[in-house]
């Protein structure tokens, strides 16, 4: 990760406190869980979006390219977040991924969804 301009690789980098000011201030932002579905039991960042990453490309009509969209997976050693924004950026998109992932929102106590239908 180059620490000057928050990338990885051509990957713009979110973190958990960035992500929830975000969300607390209720900018216009997509949050995209990229998980299979076999996951979903980890739960989900508040009203975050349910798109998985095989099925991303199908999806694309569901995201509003006006809007940054945030990308997220389980946690650091899941790669789907970083694979979904990489997706996002070719196709127009104003993206970043958030590699901390559920794991690591629900480990800060942030507001997190359970089991909600997709």
């Amino acid at each position: 990760m180059n620490p000057t301009t928050g990338t990885a690789g051509n990957v713009r980098l979110i973190t958990k406190e960035e992500l929830n000011r975000k969300l607390q201030a209720g900018e216009a932002v997509q949050v995209v869980n990229v998980l299979d579905p076999q996951y979903y039991n980890l739960g989900f960042i508040k009203g975050s979006k349910r798109i998985p990453l095989e099925e991303l490309d199908a999806r694309l009509g569901e995201l509003d390219r006006a809007k940054e969209v945030v990308t997220y997976c389980a946690g650091r050693d899941c790669s789907a977040s970083k694979k979904a924004a990489e997706k996002l950026a070719h196709r127009g998109f104003n993206v970043s991924a958030y590699e901390g992932g559920i794991k690591e929102w629900k480990e800060s106590s942030l507001p997190v969804e359970q089991n909600a239908a997709a």
